[in-house]
């Protein structure tokens, strides 16, 4: 199975988009008609059939959507003054007690 060794890059879903593939495989059109499926089990279905819609749906749901960058990100402050901002910011509110040395087991007593 061809489809198996290339597996694209966006592939979130790796199980789902094997399935997906595997029944659109399955599922091809008719080479004399091409408005019909091919597959036994989809006898007199117009191409796409049913399981054909549903491994489309398939591998688009276990790919990830490529994002399209638009414009540019303004940067209001620089980082150092957005750093200094919350500087001390998550000190606790109350003190915290000595830790005191915890005794370690002895292997001897069990």
């Amino acid at each position: 199975m061809p489809h198996r060794r290339a597996l694209p890059r966006n592939v979130t879903d790796v199980l789902l988009w094997l399935l997906a593939a595997d029944v659109a495989d399955a599922h091809p059109p008719r080479p004399d008609r091409p408005g019909q499926c091919a597959n036994l089990r989809c006898v007199d279905e117009v191409y796409p059939c049913p399981p054909a819609r549903d491994a489309q749906r398939a591998r688009q749901a276990a790919t990830r959507p490529t994002l399209i960058a638009r414009g540019r990100a303004r940067v209001t402050a620089p980082a150092a003054v957005l750093a200094t901002k919350f500087t001390g910011w998550f000190r606790p509110t109350r003190p915290t007690p000595p830790s005191s040395p915890r005794s370690m087991p002895s292997p001897r007593a069990a």
